[in-house]
Order: C-alpha cells, then structure tokens, then sequence
C-alpha cells in the first residue's frame, strides 16, 4: 500500500505487526488507486513492477511478513508478502508446461527442415531411360 507520509505508514505497519488487515487498511487508506480497489493486492510478483527501492525490499521479505516504510518518489510503501493461491501456481505450471512443449516442437521442426534441406543438397537425382531396359520379351506375353 502506498501511504503519503512516513507517520500513517509507520502507523499502519504496527497496526498490521498486531493483528490488522493489511487489505482493509489498503483498501481505507493506500493512495495507490490502482491496488487500493484491492487491498493493496499486486497480483504475482514480476521484475520491474514496482519501484527499484520496493523491489529490493521484496526480495528481503518471507511470506506474510510486512515490510518497515519504504521511501520513494510517490511516498511510502507498505509491502506485504502473501502466499500464492493453488489455481495460480496450477495454471503457472500449466503454462510453463504448454511452453515447454512448444519449445520442444520448434527445435524438433527445425531440426527437421534442417535435416530435409542437407538430405536434398546431398542428393544425386538421376533419370534412367526406361526404353533401354526394355527386352523383347515384354511383348509376347
């Protein structure tokens, strides 16, 4: 949750460390419009979606431990690690999978092409006349 000042946030951390919830006090008093809507919720963590000095703090935290005031340009941070929920690290795992598989059938396919293209520079096609071959047995039957 993003706060304007060092006081609220402070105020916010103990009121958190002693058993508040984070997301409603997000959801009252973040300044933050785009995460308040959802108690202050981010979504999965992915590099470079929140400031440098918020993302060096997050690497720090273990799950469901809040973070002291975080100061940046917009104000002051409030960051709290939750744990992923089943469905996403399933649909995670789902989608890591499918792209493995991709992967895996690109490498095969150009392996393929490649293969192909050696076999026809490689290759010697020769055209035999059928007339010489033919005898005069062919005929009487």
């Amino acid at each position: 949750m993003l706060l304007p000042n060092i006081s609220a946030a402070k105020d916010l951390e103990y009121q958190v460390n002693h058993g508040g919830s984070f997301a409603k006090f997000a959801q009252r008093y973040s300044i933050d419009f785009k995460t308040k809507a959802n108690g202050g919720d981010l979504g999965p963590y992915r590099k470079e979606l929140v400031d440098p000095e918020v993302d060096a703090v997050i690497h720090t935290l273990k799950t469901g431990m809040i973070s002291a005031p975080i100061k940046t340009a917009a104000g002051y941070y409030l960051v709290m690690i939750a744990p992923l929920d089943k469905e996403i690290i399933q649909a995670d795992v789902a989608v890591r999978e499918r792209l493995r598989q991709e992967l895996l059938n690109e490498k095969r396919r150009k392996r393929f092409t490649g293969v192909i293209a050696d076999i026809r520079t490689k290759a010697v096609i020769r055209l035999a006349d059928a007339a010489r071959y033919v005898t005069d047995d062919v005929g009487k039957r």
